[in-house]
This record gives structure tokens, sequence and C-alpha cells, in this order.
């Protein structure tokens, strides 16, 4: 279709067109001959609009290709568009690719994207150039906001902080996020001088806190540990706990540490709630030969699996000068009312000489499963240990089972929902 088109330019040298009889008027009367455009797809439109000023052309998503412009005029315009048309996905395309290998998590580094993090706060013990917010770490928790609906991050740099860390009740959803075990340490020699092992480097009141890649140290002789956690929804990830003697009391609900190494000496962790240990690392140091290491203390004021521990794909050692004294060296010990603990598909070391110490039969619920090692012989498992049979019988106490992980769990946290096939 052929339409006559009277498009009004103000006058301009070299332009292609011939000069109105009225002298007396600033603008030529240009006759063009607007042709329609052929399109290779009849069902997609292009249309082309003209203005005194400026001329473009608006096209779809996804445009079909022009065999010719369509005016003589546009042609140089029309060009540019269609280089930008066939350039522009090209160039979306380079961008995402790159986007993605710069966001892509390596193994033993933190992927930040993937914590969801909405607001940053950077600590470091560079500040003489001022590279970070804070150069300690309590003074990032007190900046935080408090009941943050949001995961609220704070990037802790390189070094030892030798301080006591408090995460009250109304720090949720923080995170701490340390350049890597034994890089990022926070550390000190809290004690309680009433003889209560509370005393903490690090305590945690807050739900939904995440801790990885990082290290924290207790060095008090006793009556302290590296962390107090009470904090419903906690996990620790690429953790380490040193402490001299005890090195994580627990309490509250539904918490867990992933791939975290406990590093202590006669107790390791004890308390009451219910907490799930995978892949984690437990050595005890014997430095005197009546030395008794005891990994795990759990106590529980309920007869049920409300309150226990469960150690899946775990390892359990004992160094030090007297390790080879395994006699007197357990998994673990029965504190309070009721005791519930199980260990499956676990490495137990031949330093470690029994499974439980002073364990009445009436108040405790302990159950191994698939377990290796030397110190994993069924000749050494005591009557009241429930050795489970099957896997039907484990696979309630599963991560997905006792914790129900896969609704809480941290996006960027590794886990295993079940045992392994």
């Amino acid at each position: 279709m052929n339409e006559h088109t009277n498009i009004s330019h103000p006058c301009t040298a070299g332009s292609a067109s011939t000069a109105s009889s009225d002298n007396t008027s600033s603008f030529i009367d240009i006759h063009v001959d607007a042709v329609e455009p052929i399109i290779t797809s009849p069902t997609i439109n292009a249309d082309f609009v003209a203005t005194p000023l400026s001329s473009y052309f608006s096209l779809p998503l996804f445009p079909p290709t022009f065999l010719y412009p369509p005016s003589e005029i546009n042609r140089r315009r029309f060009r540019r568009v269609a280089g930008l048309v066939i350039i522009t996905p090209v160039v979306i395309t380079a961008l995402m690719v790159a986007l993605l290998l710069s966001t892509k998590k390596k193994k033993g580094q933190t992927n930040y994207n993937s914590l969801d993090c909405v607001i940053r706060i950077s600590v470091s013990k560079d500040w003489i150039n001022k590279k970070s917010n804070f150069t300690n770490v309590l003074d990032a928790v007190e900046a935080s906001p408090n009941y943050s609906p949001f995961k609220v991050c704070i990037l802790i740099g390189e070094g030892e902080y030798y301080e006591i860390v408090k995460i009250g009740h109304e720090k949720i959803n923080l995170i701490f996020i340390g350049e890597g075990i034994g890089k990022t340490v926070i550390s000190s020699n809290a004690s309680n001088v009433y003889g209560s092992p509370v005393a903490a480097t690090l305590s945690v009141f807050g739900e939904e806190f995440l801790a990885q890649d990082l290290t924290i140290r207790n060095e008090a002789v006793q009556y302290g540990v590296a962390v107090e956690n009470a904090g419903a929804k906690s996990i620790f990830f690429r953790c380490k706990f040193e402490g001299a003697n005890a090195t994580l009391y627990i309490k509250g609900e539904k918490q867990f540490y992933r791939d975290c190494h406990f590093y202590g000496g006669t107790n390791l962790v004890f308390g009451y709630t219910r907490a799930f240990f995978q892949k984690c690392k437990f050595v005890g140091e014997k430095l005197h030969p009546e030395d008794k290491v005891v990994f795990s203390m759990q106590s529980s004021h309920l007869s049920n699996s409300e309150s226990g521990f469960i150690f899946h794909l775990c390892g359990f050692y004992v160094v030090g000068k007297f390790a080879d004294i395994s006699e007197t060296s357990f998994l673990g010990i029965s504190v309070g009312y009721y005791t519930f603990v199980v260990v499956m598909e676990s490495y137990l070391d031949r330093s470690v000489g029994g499974y439980f110490l002073g364990a009445p039969a009436n108040t405790m619920y302990y159950a191994v499963y698939r377990n290796v090692g030397v110190g994993a012989t069924k000749a050494d498992i005591p009557q009241f240990v429930h050795v489970l049979e099957s896997e039907e019988a484990a696979s309630k106490y599963s991560l997905r089972e006792f914790l129900d992980g896969g609704s809480w769990i941290a996006k960027g946290v590794d886990y295993d929902l079940d045992l392994v096939k």
C-alpha cells in the first residue's frame, strides 16, 4: 500500500529536497513515497514513526528480518537499528555468562549471593586503610538492625579478633562469614569463676544464626567454652571450635553443624537441644593418663527424642601423649534425667575404647548404625545400646526426619538429608 506523506523538516544544507515556492517559510515540504517494508514474518509488524526532529523504529522483542529499509532517507538509520538488533542479544548473552562464572561457588569459598545477604557489614584488622566498617566483631553485631526480617551478613576479614561476642535475642537472621578456618579467628579466655562452664567466646541467642568459615577459640584452662549456642534454627558450617576443656555448650531448638571441627579436652559437646552433627570431626586431647575423654554429654527433661544429639558421617579421634589408653575414651555419657544419642555411619578411631560411660539403662536411649573403625567393633557395644539393623529403622534419624532439614537450612550450606545408600 502506497501513501503520500508530507513531512516538515527544518531546512538543512545538502538535503535532497526541492525548495518551496513560498520563500518566506523556514520549512521545506518533502514529498515521500512511504513503501511498506518487506517482512519475512507476516504476523509481526514494525511501525515507522516520524516527527519533525527525529525518526525511529519501534520493534517487537523478536523482530523479523527487513529486506529493505522503508525509504531512502532513513537507510543509514535503519542500518544502525538493524545492527543493534543483531548485536544486542549477543552482548546480553555474554554478560549473563560472565555473571554466572563470577558467582559460581567454588569449593571452600563463600558464595555471598547464595546466602541472600541484604545488608553487608565488614570487619577487618586493616583499620589504617579503612577497608572495613568496623575493626572488631562486637561493634558490627551491635550496629546490625534488631529483629531484621532479612539476612544481615557480617564479613569478617583474616586475622585474630580477641574479644567476647554476644548475639542477643533481638539479633535474628545474622550471618558471620569468615575467610576460612585458621584464617579468621575469634578468641578469648572467658571463664566463670563460679565453676559453671557457660562463659563463652561466642554466645548466640538470636534465631536463624549462621556462622561459616571461621575458628572460635577459648583459651581458658577451665570453666569456659568456645561457643554457647541457644539460637533456634542455628547453623555452623565449616567452623572450628577450640577449647582447653569443653568446646560447645548447646540448648534451645533445632541446630545443625556441618563440616565442623571440635578440638578440646575431656568434654567436647554438651547440653540439651535437638542437634544434628554431619561430617564433623571430633578430636579429644588426653594430656594425663587418668583423663577421661567424653565426646558428648546430652541431657533432657523429656523422655522422647524431642531433645537429643545425632552424629552422622562423623569421625571421633583421641590425640595426645596418652591417647593409646583407650579404655578412658568414650562417645558419650548420661547426665540429667534423660539422654538421647544416635551415632550413624561414622568412624571410630582405635583410641575410642567405649561407646558410653555410666549410662543407666532406664534413663537413656543410645543407638548405633553401620559405624566403622577399630573402635566400632560390635563386641565392644554394651547391651543397653540399640543396634539399628536396617536402613528403614535408621531412616527416622536422618536429617530429613529428625530436623526437617530440607525446610529451613540456609541456601549455600551443604547437607545430606538421607543416609548413605
